[in-house]
């Protein structure tokens, strides 16, 4: 099931909250101890139970044992803790694949010559293929624009656009903006214009996979490009 990251770090507080009250919890209980809005946790609560993951229930309260207006509380179904279990083990299998990747590139870059470039340029997008986690997506083929970039030089020197724009706090725009200024320098060489064609359906696999990063991914992402871009300009 697809859940965004609003929606998975919503679910795994709800998880925290029932695991310790041991008992369903009136939206407003919820919305306090998250520091949320009351409408924005009813409304996330009635999402996921949508969903399948949330069940609510309408009570009357304790101290009104007589007819009257009850309340609604939910609580987290099996489906809710076997989901996030998952998404706990897979964050851990994430991580290994971004670290890899991290170790693999800047290593290559750093230390192999520049003629090398080509291969690593190869191997990044055979990694496209496989990648699993969003970030990972977004590093490659970050990689594989900026390795286009490679043989010009001063369009990955400190002071270029690309650089100013990946030295900006990170969002999700800017992100989208860094790669796409990329293919478009990729693209005004000529020679390079059959990369940017082979990369097409790679930049939209990275836009799609940008939507998934959280803030801090976003900023792994980006300090990821400076550091590639930084050795490929002193290579």
């Amino acid at each position: 099931m697809k859940l965004t990251f609003r929606q998975k770090s919503f679910l795994g507080r709800l998880l925290d909250l029932y695991r310790e009250a041991r008992q369903p919890m009136h939206y407003t209980e919820v919305a306090r101890r998250l520091g949320l809005a009351k409408s924005s946790a009813y409304d996330m609560l009635r999402l996921l139970e949508r969903k399948g993951l949330v069940i609510s229930e309408y009570v009357l309260p304790k101290e009104s044992p007589s007819p009257g207006r009850s309340h609604v509380r939910f609580w987290p179904t099996a489906m809710a803790e076997e989901i996030f279990s998952q998404s706990v083990a897979e964050a851990a299998e994430y991580r290994g694949e971004w670290e890899q990747i991290k170790a693999q590139v800047l290593d290559r870059l750093r230390h192999g010559k520049a003629s090398a470039r080509k291969a690593v340029l190869r191997d990044v997008i055979n990694m496209i293929l496989e990648a699993r986690s969003p970030l990972a997506v977004c590093a490659e083929v970050i990689t594989a624009l900026l390795l286009s970039l490679g043989e010009v030089k001063h369009s990955l020197g400190p002071q270029s656009p690309l650089a100013r724009l990946l030295g900006a706090p990170p969002t999700k725009l800017g992100m989208s903006l860094a790669a796409g200024l990329a293919a478009g320098m990729v693209q005004i060489d000529t020679a390079s214009g059959r990369a940017l064609d082979r990369l097409y359906e790679y930049v939209k696999r990275y836009e799609m996979s940008l939507e998934e990063l959280d803030p801090d991914k976003l900023e792994a992402l980006r300090r990821y490009a400076q550091d590639v871009m930084k050795a490929l300009y002193r290579a």
